[in-house]
């Protein structure tokens, strides 16, 4: 009598195995590709947008600086520490009155003086201005000469296109009275995508006898 024995091996069917294709390699490479290929192009705009930001910010800030600073200077066109003395709503007979150096605009040039260390006398240093040459914006210093003019901003950074003084003249009571509007504009050095432009109104603090109108509002 024989008998038949079964082993497990015998019973149990083994799953087949299947491995995967070229094909199939390719296209998840490809799909790989595509996505890593957009996160570049995404990471490269926002890079892109935020060195914008940065460039926009400090051009706004060094713009900004400069249009303080030349309204502060500004504010104090044709003081005199000795103005009570020499000034009336009828004559003005002190240094800081007595010529186009002392208050004047053409196109984007201005310049004025005021009495620095409030001695009455007008020195050499006393005089200033702000004009746009090449795209910078320079200040003069001295009342002598061509002035020794300086620039303000380096063109390597910050591109200054336009200045521009606008004057506006009022009697008060015999006195007269004057507003300044300055506008600035610049841009990144050859980039005329996001340009800055900013204006202010400056009041004259030095109010002038109504007998200099003539002379310094024509």
């Amino acid at each position: 009598m024989s008998c038949t024995t079964h082993t497990s091996s015998d019973t149990m069917h083994r799953p087949q195995e299947r491995g995967e294709t070229l094909i199939g390699l390719l296209v998840g490479l490809a799909v790989g590709l595509i996505v890593l290929a957009a996160g570049t192009q995404m990471l490269a705009q926002h890079l892109r947008g935020h060195r914008l930001n940065l460039q926009a910010s400090h051009l706004q800030h060094d713009l900004r600086s400069a249009m303080d600073w030349m309204s502060r200077e500004l504010r104090q066109a044709q003081y005199s520490a000795k103005a009570w003395q020499t000034r009336s709503p009828t004559t003005c007979d002190d240094l800081f009155c007595d010529g186009f150096e002392d208050f004047s605009i053409e196109d984007d040039w201005i310049d004025f003086s005021h009495d620095r260390n409030h001695n009455g006398t007008q020195d050499d240093d006393e005089c200033m201005g702000f004009r746009l040459t090449d795209k910078v914006l320079m200040a003069r210093r001295s009342c002598s000469g061509s002035g020794n003019w300086l620039a303000l901003t380096d063109r390597a950074s910050l591109e200054v296109t336009a200045l521009s003084w606008q004057l506006q003249c009022e009697l008060r009571q015999g006195w007269l009275h004057r507003t300044v509007r300055v506008t600035l504009a610049g841009q990144w050095p050859g980039d005329t995508t996001q340009p800055i432009n900013l204006s202010q109104t400056v009041h004259l603090r030095n109010d002038l006898p109504a007998s200099a109108q003539a002379l310094y509002c024509p």
